[in-house]
Formats: C-alpha cells, structure tokens, sequence
C-alpha cells in the first residue's frame, strides 16, 4: 500500500483496513506531527493479532511496517529513539501474549532490528542478547535448530549471508578478523586464510556454544578496538581485556575439547595442540611455565611475548609454543585472579595475536 505524506511517498504492507490506517495515522504522527494516541494503536494492534494469531507471515509484515519510521530515526542520528520504535513496536505482541497464556506473536524482525539498532550505538551486550532472543524466535517459528535466518547468520558470524540488513557489521568482524590472519601465518609459517576459517570453524564449529561465545566476544574485542588509546592505559584496562581474551581462550579450550575429548584440562589441550603441530611444548613443560606464571605473572607474559621465555629442559620454544604459553597463562590466570597486569594492557595487541595464533593454529592443524 502506498500513501501520500508531506509530500513524500510511502509503501507499507496492507494487512487489514483498520490496522493499515492505525499505520497511516502512526506514520503522519512522525512525520507529520500531528497527534496520535498510541493506546488506540496498540488496541487496535491487538484486534489484529487476534485474527492471525498464528500467521508468522503476516506478524513479520505487521513489524515491518514500523521500519520506514525507525530509519528515518536513524538516519537522522537519533539511534536511542531508533531503538525506542522496536521497543514500542513490541509492546502490543507482549500485551497480547499476556493475555493468551502459551501462545505467541512472531517477534523475530522487531528482536532483529532492535538489537541491531543497540549495536550501532555500542551496546554490544543488550544487541547480543536481543539477536538471540530473534533467534529463540525464528527456532520456535520454523521449528527448526539451525533455521536459515538472519538473526542465525548475524550471532555465527556468517558474514557471506547477504539477504540480512546487519551484514556490515559483519563484514566489519570480518575485516578484523582477516586484519588477525597475516601476522600468524608470516610468524609461524602457517596458509590459514578468513575462507579457510569460516569453512572449517564457523560453518562447522565445535558447538553452536562454542560459534555463538566466539562471534559475541569478537564483538566485544572489535568494539574495545575503538576506544581512545588513552582510555586503555590502566590496570582496570588490563582487567576487562583479561576478561575478554578470557572468554576468546574458552572459545579454544571448547574447540581443543572436541578434537581431544579424552582429556578435560585445557593444560593436556594445550600440549595436545602443540604435538598436533610438531611443536615442542610437553605437559611437563606446561606445568614449569605454570610455576613462573604463578611466582611472576607479570615478567613471565612479557618473556613469552619477547621470545625470551626459556624451560630448564626440552628445546628451545618455538613461536607457536610461544603463543600457547600466552593462551595457558591467561586461561589460568583469568580464571582464579582479578587482578590486572601491566604488561597486558601495555602489549594488549601482541597479547590478543597470540590468543587468535593459537586459535588459527587450532583451526589449521585440527580441523
């Protein structure tokens, strides 16, 4: 359907006469500035629902509709009312939802754009948690595990997905991850390109837990990417990238676990990985670097990042042996201290590399 406003033309879905004008008068409330009471929308919203209660389709055609009046929001630099249009959108679907007890509108499109929305204004948290909830939806709709959807392709990091309004953002993860790849193949010698990465792991990763923590906290690490570099001199710095590197290392502990299921230590993981690789790094090697993590954390990550971390026995350490040590140390340290350290917030960027290193080394050797 199409209308006339302000001499601008717009097309929304037609669904029925009452809600098309409730939509024509919303419309001309925005854009119009003329008044309107949103208690006789969301009336009428539920007069709606009531006829197609179970139609997916025409729920998604019903959110949809609010989209002109959210980009123009949007567009207009005005993204916490852009995000109050989806939060407003989805008051009448709740209200009808309360109302019958174990049945449901379809809130997959509004989830999407709403936590899309919250992304675009940094809150990394709330648009995760508001694309899984779209997600919930689409699972609960199609009655399918893994449906081919948006909301699907946005929380796996499915950047080749084209038909979804969010792909920048993935495509900027990407970039970032591909930004990851150079400095460990020309460190360890190594072919592993973002392709190869995404048909190995991504497409087919250990567990959707796994795929889902890697792509959130990859987020997380672009979005701290961005921060003024003056705001990530200090030990609090140093803490939170601890936490993110943190959950970067369970996502390999996860993967390593697979390909290594008789084992439950990320210590027997990492000399795991290391043998799979024709490193030199042993389980007894691991426990002496673990005493000098323990004596000095501090001075024993800087060595490991120099290169100048030595064993009283075995051969000399490789870089992939190196960035092992790195992933070991922060899995432990991070999971038994708070504190921060300095040498991780100064070298945060070597620091992250070789947590990624280990993870491409993962990819590369096991999968």
């Amino acid at each position: 359907m199409k209308f006339i406003m302000s001499g601008h033309q717009f097309e929304i879905s037609t669904l029925s006469p009452d809600i098309d004008q409730a939509f024509i008068d919303l419309h001309e409330a925005f854009f119009g500035q003329h008044p309107y009471n949103w208690e006789t929308f969301s009336r009428l919203s539920l007069e709606f629902f009531d006829r197609v209660p179970d139609d997916s389709a025409a729920h998604n055609k019903y959110f949809e509709n609010f989209t002109i009046i959210w980009r123009n929001q949007l567009e207009a630099g005005r993204a916490s009312q852009a995000e109050s249009i989806w939060e407003m959108a989805t008051q009448p679907a709740l209200q009808w939802e309360l109302l019958h007890p174990g049945r449901f509108i379809h809130k997959g499109t509004p989830f999407y754009f709403w936590g899309m929305t919250a992304i675009s204004r940094g809150d990394i948290d709330r648009g995760y948690l508001l694309m899984h909830q779209a997600l919930a939806e689409d699972i609960r709709t199609t009655k399918q595990a893994v449906p081919n959807t948006p909301s699907l392709a946005f929380v796996s990091l499915n950047y080749s997905k084209v038909d979804q309004t969010s792909r920048n953002w993935l495509v900027l993860q990407a970039q970032f991850l591909d930004s990851l790849l150079p400095p460990y193949r020309a460190a360890h010698g190594k072919s592993l390109t973002l392709d190869d990465l995404a048909k190995r792991f991504l497409t087919t990763p250990p567990s959707t837990e796994a795929l889902f923590l890697f792509a959130y906290t990859l987020a997380r690490i672009l979005r701290l990417a961005d921060s003024p570099s003056f705001s990530l001199a200090s030990d609090f710095a140093g803490q939170l990238e601890l936490n993110l590197l943190f959950d970067a290392v369970l996502v390999l502990d996860a993967a390593l676990l697979y390909k290594n299921p008789a084992c439950h230590q990320f210590i027997d993981h990492a000399a795991f990985l290391s043998t799979a690789a024709n490193a030199s790094l042993t389980k007894d090697g691991l426990k002496e670097v673990n005493g000098m993590f323990n004596a000095d954390f501090d001075t024993t990550l800087a060595s490991a990042l120099d290169g100048t971390l030595t064993l009283s026995k075995g051969p000399v350490l490789s870089p992939l042996d190196l960035a092992i040590v790195v992933s070991y140390g922060l899995r432990n340290r991070a999971a038994h201290n708070i504190s921060s350290s300095p040498t991780l917030w100064k070298q945060f960027n070597a620091v992250r590399q070789s947590v990624f290193d280990s993870l491409f080394l993962c990819v590369e050797t096991l999968y």
